[in-house]
């Protein structure tokens, strides 16, 4: 009788791990006007300022300087951002290497990413797909598909 292959995931995060730096430095820091470190400690002090999570309030920033800048706050956009996102030399080909690696052993490998950075913005890279599931910040979207609030924040804890 065939016994089941054994399951392994894992679970990657993205930010300094897959790419190098943060996700929202590629192109949608730049496009507000803002270098990296003064969007960062601006959202940092918000944090601090209200005793507030940082990652909300990054995401807060994010829609304000956006907003500001009549950029837009579609999830479209924010995936087209990810197409831009560079990732780490070799990232590319570790999926397949790993997965066959995996068979060759009679394991079954899932992958998985687990965040603070966004999820649409991972969707729009080109390893998104190699994901079993992303879990990561996103936006709530009102009914014309704008980005309005944060809908999910993955912290530090």
């Amino acid at each position: 009788m065939n016994e089941p292959k054994p399951t392994v995931a894992l679970i990657y995060d993205f930010d300094g791990t897959l790419a190098p730096g943060n996700m929202q430095e590629y192109d949608f820091i730049p496009a507000v006007g803002k270098s990296n470190k003064e969007f960062w400690s601006e959202a940092n002090a918000l944090a601090e300022e209200q005793d507030a999570d940082m990652v909300l309030t990054y995401m807060a920033r994010m829609i304000q300087a956006a907003r500001s800048k009549g950029l837009s706050l579609r999830r479209e956009a924010f995936r087209e951002s990810g197409r831009r996102v560079a990732l780490y030399r070799g990232v590319r080909e570790w999926f397949a290497r790993i997965n066959d690696y995996g068979a060759r052993r009679g394991m079954h490998i899932v992958h998985y990413i687990n965040s603070s950075g966004l999820k649409e913005i991972i969707e729009g890279t080109e390893i998104a797909g190699e994901f079993r599931k992303i879990y990561a910040c996103s936006f709530l979207y009102d009914v014309d598909g704008i980005a309005y609030w944060p809908a999910v924040a993955v912290n530090y804890t």
